[in-house]
């Protein structure tokens, strides 16, 4: 009788056993169907649908027109000189920055120009000291007055605010 309570005690203990291979086989197929589902997902969501071009392509072409157009405005004289100028004299406490003001395009004789500033940006807060905007290809730069809204030339800019002279006198 002491065999037939061991076999009976053994044959409760197989399906525990049994039943632990059986969670981490289920386990493991829920892992593979849930990742086959996320790739049929991703692979429908990079498709073209009706002739459109992919979500996907035309973000990554406007991120480069985007930073296309932050590499033009940060290759002008005045905003290197303005940057090595807030570096020097904060003993680099606080940097310049071209940070976009807007995610927004700004419509210019048709063309949706990007809104980027430049900031001297400082541990405590940022301030802003002029306003662009900046074509896609970063051809045409033009500085907006933030307080009437007009839009000026690079050469008119230079001529009315001397920029330059602004960190001669900080």
């Amino acid at each position: 009788m002491a065999a037939i309570v061991l076999l009976s005690h053994a044959t409760i203990m197989l399906p525990r056993a049994s039943s632990s291979k059986t969670t981490i086989i289920a386990g493991i197929l829920a892992g593979l169907l849930a990742a086959g589902l996320v790739a049929f997902y991703l692979h429908q969501q990079s498709a073209p649908h009706a002739g459109n071009p992919p979500a996907a392509s035309s973000q990554s072409a406007a991120q480069e027109q985007n930073a296309r157009a932050v590499d033009a405005l940060m290759a002008l004289p005045e905003i290197k000189a303005w940057s090595a100028h807030i570096e020097k004299a904060t003993g680099g406490r606080a940097h310049g920055a071209v940070m976009e003001t807007s995610p927004e395009t700004r419509l210019v004789d048709g063309v949706a120009y990007y809104q980027l500033s430049f900031f001297e940006n400082t541990p405590d807060a940022a301030h802003r000291w002029e306003s662009f905007v900046v074509s896609p290809d970063g051809k045409r730069i033009l500085v907006d007055d933030i307080v009437n809204g007009d839009l000026m030339s690079l050469e008119q800019w230079r001529k009315e605010s001397a920029p330059m002279q602004r960190i001669a006198t900080q």
